[in-house]
């Protein structure tokens, strides 16, 4: 897996998973658990609005809206092309 440092690097439609989180924003830590973002969990990027600040991804099953400093505190992996196929 390729460790990216932030969702703002991802292209639209890209699949990453949530590795850990940002000791910068800890305190959203418990907001992110909260909403089903626990290390493991797979996301789609759907929409990075840059003018709002907001960055939504696709669960499994939901769509979430999360605020930039929200996006932030996500330490995420892009699978490779050969774990997308497993």
């Amino acid at each position: 897996m390729k460790i990216t440092t932030s969702i703002s690097e991802l292209s639209l439609g890209s699949v990453a998973i949530v590795v850990g989180y940002s000791r910068i924003y800890g305190g959203y830590m418990g907001k992110l658990i909260s909403r089903g973002l626990i290390p493991g969990t797979p996301f789609v990027l759907l929409n990075l609005a840059q003018v709002q600040g907001t960055v939504q991804i696709m669960l499994q099953d939901k769509i979430l809206t999360l605020s930039k400093p929200e996006a932030n505190a996500l330490c995420i992996e892009t699978p490779t092309e050969d774990e997308r196929n497993m």
